[in-house]
């Protein structure tokens, strides 16, 4: 499996192949290195960042009450476990496979080096940052002005079929709600 067959069938979405070589990407994946997790497994990436090919990941933080908090669902061809690129410290978020999934490792050293020396690694960084940003600014912005059913229903666009793939509890915990509050949600679309 090469590169540029992943990038035609929209498999790396992060647009990367407008800035990086297909050599420079074959560098820094490998794609003989396929890792894979079970359900349930818990993910310890070692500040390493990887690809991930098939399956969900979700990423979570504990509270200040021990209680599990999602906070994102990495699907296929995102990059998960990148934490490495911006700091040198432990991640604080966990990570655990909601489904089988296969990921490949990227040479984290070889991506910070690349960064720091090619214009084209720096405009992909750029870009993963600000892409990174917005998300993270969409999302903070929508749990204040948006109500739990639009949040639910902006998630069911950016998520094909989460609600086939994930937990109902890790859905509402990512809306910030209760399961059950979810459940009126979803009965009153469906009567709709």
């Amino acid at each position: 499996m090469d590169i540029k067959t992943l990038a035609q069938q929209g498999q790396i979405r992060n647009n990367l192949m407008k800035y990086i070589s297909e050599e420079t990407l074959n560098r820094i994946i490998d794609f003989d290195r396929l890792i894979h997790y079970k359900k349930g497994d818990m993910i310890f990436s070692e500040n390493n960042g990887f690809l991930l090919l098939s399956g969900i990941i979700r990423g979570y933080y504990l509270d200040m009450d021990g209680n599990e908090v999602t906070n994102m669902f990495i699907i296929e061809t995102m990059v998960y476990g990148s934490q490495f690129l911006t700091t040198d410290k432990p991640h604080v978020c966990n990570f655990e496979a909601l489904e089988d999934c296969t990921a490949v490792p990227l040479n984290s050293a070889a991506i910070a080096e690349y960064i720091r020396t090619d214009h084209g690694w720096q405009m992909a960084y750029i870009n993963m940052l600000e892409e990174a940003l917005k998300g993270k600014i969409l999302r903070e912005i929508s749990l204040v002005t948006k109500t739990a059913t639009e949040r639910y229903l902006d998630l069911k666009k950016q998520y094909p079929n989460i609600e086939k793939r994930v937990n109902q509890v890790h859905i509402a915990s990512y809306l910030g709600i209760t399961p059950v509050s979810l459940s009126r949600i979803r009965r009153v679309i469906r009567e709709e």
